[in-house]
């Protein structure tokens, strides 16, 4: 057995301005209630320890090595969602967190936003005590002075392997899925945090306005917090600036300054000899935070491919040669193909790569070409692995070859894990087999100092209690934690897939 690459997957952090008034955080009253997939979750309780929470998982994958060849990871992929609200401090912090150095998002200046213990209403966790729907509903603890440490400058230990990212929705589009108007704008970046919606204000009649209009539903009561012209809103250009300008490798982790100046946000990188990892740009940019592929990336797709391939097959099934020497390819974007259904085109819209290409385009063509063996996806927050046998998927008799498309869960929530993928030979079998082995971060099980209204010793002083913490508060989130469908099935995790062998690996 013969490692030909190994892939740490790590996914959906969305790394947030948990102080921004560009939030939607009051939208939490409708948690549990149908029909709000668009608004909810629009707050979490850990969402403050992100970023010790991905610290420690950084450190963590840095010292794994493979369960079954003992390869060391290759190569470190982020698919998306890296921050929260499109904003530009988000995006620095999440650099910051990958290339390693001194983290400061608070730059001294007190926590003040939606889990401070004097904001208005009981929606959200409130550390430092007082009547809140956690507290009373489950349990959650208090916790003095929790967001002044979470917040305080901390040393951040950086992936030890090269790394790289996808573009996502929320990496682009306020809320993941709202487009920036002028007005939204001078919000985000004023000094007023909005509490509540506009008085006899119904989210689900204005539904529509929440992706074109999105500052009526910030037109509510508000209280002050500091203002922060860093909170602009980012978009493709921004996002590979900021790749460019951080240390580590690869050189710009991927980005080129061909991708800055034609703002575009997928590239190729090959990480081992035999192996060449395409990264796709799956968020529509025109609003909604499902996904789908422009008209131009397709198109480059299709070159890229061919490129990998000494033999492949044209639309119609039928074998053609390719245009470069077989390499194993994988894809990696942070949609997958059960959430590439946005068509969505919109006059005021960021989205300049049109028309757009679901599930099915994108389908259509990997089927052609039988070295795209592995697809690195997130968005949905969940593990799921799934076999992808395009001669049984309804496609011509010529067309042959599989390709196991593996989402991982999000770092965001629970369980908050990342993800080892290895492609390993196995040699003299006319195969290869894809590993996959889930990976929590290397912070103690319990982050003590919660005990029955007592601080205990340690625990809390240092960035491993707060990782700890940020975990156990995600596994206690109803309908969301322990025991939810975020887990996955057993053969969503730790898995061993063998795939035909789709050229001789020599």
């Amino acid at each position: 057995m013969r490692s030909l690459v190994h892939i740490a997957h790590v996914t959906d952090l969305q790394l947030a301005d948990t102080q921004s008034p560009g939030r939607f955080e009051f939208l939490e009253f409708l948690r549990g209630l149908p029909g709000t997939n668009s608004f909810i979750p629009a707050q979490r309780a850990q969402e403050v320890l992100a970023a010790h929470a991905f610290d420690a998982m950084l450190s963590t994958l840095g010292c794994c090595e493979s369960r079954e060849t003992g390869a060391p990871v290759d190569l470190v992929i982020s698919t998306g969602d890296n921050i929260d609200n499109a904003q530009w401090n988000e995006l620095g912090w999440f650099v910051t967190l990958m290339s390693g150095g001194a983290l400061d998002m608070a730059r001294g200046r007190p926590y003040r936003g939606v889990q401070s213990a004097d904001w208005p209403g009981e929606l959200a966790w409130h550390p430092d005590g007082g009547a809140d729907c956690w507290r009373i509903g489950y349990g959650y603890p208090t916790v003095e002075g929790l967001l002044d440490r979470a917040l305080a400058p901390f040393e951040t230990a950086g992936s030890l392997a090269p790394w790289i990212s996808c573009f996502g929705n929320h990496d682009g589009l306020p809320f993941g899925q709202a487009l920036p108007t002028p007005s939204y704008l001078a919000r985000l970046l004023s000094g007023a945090k909005p509490y509540a919606l506009p008085p006899a204000f119904d989210p689900f009649e204005h539904e529509s306005e929440l992706l074109e209009n999105p500052e009526t539903f910030l037109a509510g009561p508000s209280l002050p917090v500091p203002a922060d012209l860093a909170r602009r809103v980012v978009g493709r250009r921004e996002f590979v600036e900021a790749h460019l300008g951080a240390p580590g490798l690869p050189a710009g982790h991927g980005y080129s300054a061909t991708n800055l100046h034609e703002s575009t946000t997928y590239f190729t990188h090959d990480p081992a000899p035999l192996v060449r990892v395409m990264v796709l740009d799956s968020a529509n940019l025109d609003g909604f935070h499902r996904g789908s592929i422009g008209a131009r990336q397709l198109a480059w797709l299709e070159g890229q491919l061919l490129a990998c391939h000494s033999s492949c097959f044209d639309p119609a099934g039928r074998p053609m040669r390719g245009e470069g020497d077989d390499r194993l390819v994988v894809l990696a974007s942070h949609h997958g193909l059960g959430t590439m259904t946005n068509l969505r085109q919109s006059h005021h819209g960021l989205e300049d790569d049109h028309p757009r290409f679901g599930a099915e385009a994108v389908r259509s063509l990997l089927a052609r070409f039988p070295n795209v063996v592995l697809w690195l996806n997130g968005h949905r927050h969940l593990n799921e692995i799934v076999v992808h046998e395009w001669a049984k998927a309804g496609g011509p008799p010529g067309l042959r070859g599989a390709c196991v498309e593996v989402s991982t869960c999000s770092m965001a929530d629970w369980p908050s894990q990342g993800r080892l993928v290895e492609i390993v030979a196995n040699e003299g079998a006319g195969t290869i087999s894809v590993l996959t082995t889930m990976v929590n971060h290397a912070s103690p099980l319990g982050p003590g100092g919660l005990g029955a209204g007592r601080r205990e010793s340690g625990g809390l002083d240092g960035p491993a209690g707060l990782a700890s913490l940020h975990r156990e508060l995600a596994a206690n989130v109803p309908m969301a934690g322990t025991g939810s469908s975020l887990e996955g099935r057993p053969a969503d995790r730790n898995c061993k897939i063998v795939l035909p062998e789709p050229f001789r690996l020599g």
